[in-house]
């Protein structure tokens, strides 16, 4: 096996100049000091930018260009970042990826050296953005939240018919159904969605199951506060699994419905009895999805479907959609999942086309075909 080629500098690498500019940026100041101006970015969001700009680093370290003893700021030209993005696309990344790159490298340099001017940076993460091509339709892969609860529902119920006691893996099965469908009806961000906790952040209150996250542990730094769904097939399946499935998978005694407002720990539980990471979710819920649904389902796309079906279906609440997904500005959810709609919409352009091309047809055509052919968009012609 190929050792795989280096892309990256670590943190422990960069010029010590850089190192001290993002620390700055980073930090929380003391009483009567400003704090930086990425301090208050959540840790995922710190890790990818810094992992971000060590590549923009070692870019500029292979082609042999990288001074140490500049601004960070200083090394954005029109040449190097031509050059990155040569880089970029000769490892092969798409469209998408290479947008989101360079959208790293800019919220690096406007955090680090605010005296930079960005206005050439912009420009190019702007074209970029407008004519990335996503690696996948993800219109395509929308299904209506229904389809995948029923689906859910037909597992769950299949194995909750096994022997009892369960074994571990038929309890890792319905584990896994539960996840799908508990996303299903609560679209929440897979770092939350991993971080449930019964007593902490998921208790029984009313006869209710509450959520509730504070405003540190969510992305737009709002609280997060809902009851999980009263339907009583889904309060059967989550009774099942909280007194049957998770204690199975814990090596616990089956728990009574009584002792519901006592249990403690993560709801989410691994085949080793340990409490599951977001990253072990993931996989579980596209796993899972795959082999019900014959597509994989991401804990993402699931709140595609969710805001696509509101939208579609009840386009009056939209706003709720915006909430339930935590979106600050109803710009967000409106122009990135709105794909139910966006498919009708093709639909009816379809129409338009056909009824087009047929008018064309019967007067004999005009311009000139450029069937085979393709244009190449310089996306350093800003406009």
């Amino acid at each position: 096996m190929t050792k795989s080629q280096r892309t990256s500098f670590s943190f422990a690498e960069w010029p010590e100049r850089d190192r001290t500019y993002w620390e700055a940026a980073t930090r929380k100041g003391e009483i009567f000091e400003p704090d930086g101006r990425a301090a208050h970015w959540a840790e995922p969001t710190r890790i990818q930018v810094a992992k971000g700009y060590g590549k923009w680093l070692w870019s500029l370290h292979s082609f042999g260009t990288l001074d140490p003893e500049v601004s960070p700021g200083t090394r954005v030209t029109e040449g190097h970042l031509r050059r990155y993005v040569e880089i970029l696309e000769r490892q092969g990344l798409s469209s998408v990826t290479i947008a989101s790159r360079l959208t790293d490298l800019m919220e690096a340099i406007r955090v680090m050296d605010s005296t930079t001017d960005l206005s050439l940076l912009r420009g190019l993460v702007s074209t970029l953005h407008q004519r990335a091509q996503p690696s996948r339709n993800k219109a395509a892969r929308i299904k209506p939240p229904s389809e995948i609860w029923n689906a859910c529902v037909d597992e769950m119920t299949r194995v909750a018919e096994d022997r009892d006691p369960l074994s571990i893996g038929a309890a890792s099965r319905f584990r896994d159904a539960f996840a799908l469908g508990f996303l299903v009806w609560s679209p929440i961000r897979r770092r939350n969605f991993a971080a449930l906790e019964l007593g902490t952040n998921l208790s029984l209150e009313a006869k209710r199951w509450r959520v509730h996250f504070g405003a540190d542990a969510t992305k737009d730094k709002s609280a997060l506060t809902f009851s999980l769904p009263d339907d009583e097939e889904y309060q059967e399946m989550l009774e099942l699994y909280l007194t049957r499935v998770r204690p199975r998978l814990l090596r616990a005694q089956v728990a009574s419905c009584q002792m519901s407002p006592q249990l403690r720990g993560p709801l989410w539980v691994s085949m080793r009895g340990t409490a599951m990471t977001a990253h072990a979710l993931y996989y579980a819920v596209n796993r899972c999805s795959s082999r019900l649904l014959g597509a994989p389902l991401n804990p993402h796309l699931l709140r595609d479907c969710a805001a696509s079906a509101i939208t579609s279906e009840r386009p009056e609440y939209v706003l709720a959609a915006a909430r339930i997904l935590g979106h600050s500005q109803l710009s967000t959810t409106l122009a990135h999942y709105e794909h139910a709609s966006m498919l009708t919409a093709g639909n009816c352009l379809q129409e338009v086309i056909d009824e087009i091309k047929g008018r064309q047809s019967y007067s004999g055509g005009s311009g000139v075909s450029q069937k085979g052919t393709s244009v190449f968009l310089d996306p350093w012609e800003f406009s």
